[in-house]
């Protein structure tokens, strides 16, 4: 499992020549499937068109890097209008607040954590502000079907609470998990 605010650090090298070929910039993924789309990318340089690679064409992610295995994939977002888009529309999830039905606050999202096999959404790191993260760490929640999300809230089922208040330490363990 990976995180977002993890992988914005990560290098993107050419299998072929081991050059250091971009940056990741920034992540698109899809709110309505729960999946990463692409990746905008840094070449270096500033006046260009945005550049992505999009993420079926990523051949393997390291422990600090992705790879690929092809010179041409780096593509321009603007040719890709329902990227472009979502792009420009992005990141609702990040700070959005976890309610329980009855209206309980879990926490607010902070990170994303996905299956890098695959790209799906896994969970969401949540914070409870800077010094409840400090004392206790950083909440984790799996994503789950019947999760409602709004442009206000991410809301769960009541019957999650019980399991999540008996499983906190197991929950914190998600990114951990190879899936």
């Amino acid at each position: 499992m990976k995180s977002i605010n993890k992988i914005m650090r990560y290098s993107i090298i050419n299998n072929n020549t081991g050059e250091q070929i971009a940056s990741i910039k920034d992540i698109i993924f899809s709110e309505k499937k729960l999946r990463v789309l692409a990746f905008v990318i840094s070449e270096g340089g500033i006046f260009k068109d945005e550049k992505i690679i999009r993420y079926e064409n990523i051949s393997n992610i390291g422990k600090d890097f992705f790879s690929i295995d092809k010179d041409n994939i780096i593509e321009k977002l603007k040719d890709f209008p329902s990227l472009e888009d979502i792009n420009e529309k992005q990141n609702k999830l990040l700070g959005l607040k976890v309610i329980i039905e009855d209206k309980e606050v879990l926490g607010y999202i902070n990170d994303i954590i996905f299956d890098e096999k695959n790209g799906n959404i896994a969970g969401f790191y949540l914070t409870d502000g800077i010094i409840q993260d400090i004392l206790e760490g950083r909440n984790t929640i799996p994503y789950m079907e019947d999760m409602i999300i709004t442009e206000e809230a991410v809301i769960i089922n009541k019957k999650f609470k019980d399991e999540y208040e008996k499983n906190k330490e197991n929950y914190k363990k998600l990114p951990d998990l190879d899936l």
